[in-house]
């Protein structure tokens, strides 16, 4: 099963039931997408070797983005919608400790450390606002929001505990966010409004593990959990911010993980899955919503998927 990880999904072990199903790494009808991608990749969960990698669909072009910084571990990368900007979470070299790094995309000046005046904080799971000022992450467990140049503008205060991989939704009023994994607990999916701070549940199903939300409209947002209490393969689903109950998507197989998705459009996705056929534990793919069909991110360019774990995908126009 997956374990919860602050840092996108972890690469576990899973005994998988039922025949296997192949990967569509055959078909040649994948979707033409026109955007770039970040994503990182590692070698196991606690290797500490995690990198982030740039691709560009449209000049089929890959580049490793983190050679060279003295960052180790850097992953789950979030970009602004305005301008080309990404935040990302990653360790100091020679640091066993979680910063939030701010990095001007193709520039040759190294990222800037936004959290290192706090000292040894746990600071993860950084998302940008829509506009590209704001930055919501995690330090200590708690939610905080800070501004590009690392001030904190506002501490959140939460019931649950460990509020992890917050994300703004809905024009930057609310944010949906995991919480409540304690003392034997499954963690779930709410709503932070941030206006009035009121929080309510989106999805929270008893004994059934949910995270790693992120908006796709102002209406909806993808989110991974497992099947069920007794089949803790992860799933994506699509939930809904007025309450409406969780669509399972039709790419998912009962017998295989499928998580940190991100939107594309509005009819594609691109996460990551352990099913037959890939490179490695986990690569990519991109998901039809409507057909369920699925095409290997190798479609594109035969260097992105690997024999290691590569999550955290984050799709964006140029």
């Amino acid at each position: 099963m997956l374990l919860l990880c602050s840092i996108g999904a972890c690469s576990c072990s899973k005994t998988t039931a039922g025949l296997p199903v192949s990967a569509d790494t055959t078909r040649n009808d994948q979707p033409a997408l026109s955007g770039r991608l970040i994503f990182h990749s590692y070698s196991c969960y606690n290797c500490n070797d995690a990198k982030l990698y740039l691709y560009d669909f449209s000049g089929n072009t890959l580049q490793l983005l983190s050679s060279g910084w003295s960052i180790s571990n850097a992953m789950n990368a979030h970009v602004a919608a305005t301008h080309p900007t990404m935040v990302f979470m990653g360790k100091p070299a020679g640091v066993d400790n979680w910063d939030v790094f701010l990095w001007h995309i193709g520039s040759v000046v190294a990222p800037k450390n936004l959290t290192a005046a706090f000292g040894n904080t746990r600071d993860e799971d950084p998302k940008f606002s829509s506009d590209g000022s704001r930055i919501v992450f995690k330090q200590n467990g708690i939610m905080k929001e800070m501004d590009t140049l690392g001030n904190i503008l506002h501490t959140f205060t939460v019931p649950q505990s460990e509020a992890s991989m917050p994300y703004y939704a809905k024009g930057d009023s609310i944010i949906i966010y995991s919480g409540n994994e304690v003392s034997g607990n499954t963690a779930d999916i709410y709503q932070l409004s941030i206006a009035t701070n009121t929080i309510r549940p989106l999805s929270s199903l008893p004994a059934v593990e949910e995270y790693y939300p992120i908006a796709r409209d102002d209406s909806s947002f993808f989110f991974t959990r497992w099947y069920s209490a007794g089949n803790q393969n992860d799933q994506v689903y699509l939930g809904f911010l007025n309450g409406r109950i969780s669509e399972r998507l039709p790419f998912n197989e009962t017998d295989q993980n499928y998580s940190d998705a991100f939107p594309a459009n509005s009819r594609y996705v691109i996460l990551s899955s352990t099913r037959p056929g890939g490179k490695g534990s986990y690569d990519l793919y991109v998901a039809d919503m409507i057909t369920g069909k699925r095409w290997s991110l190798s479609l594109y360019n035969a260097g992105i998927n690997t024999g290691g774990n590569e999550l955290g995908a984050c799709y964006f126009q140029p």
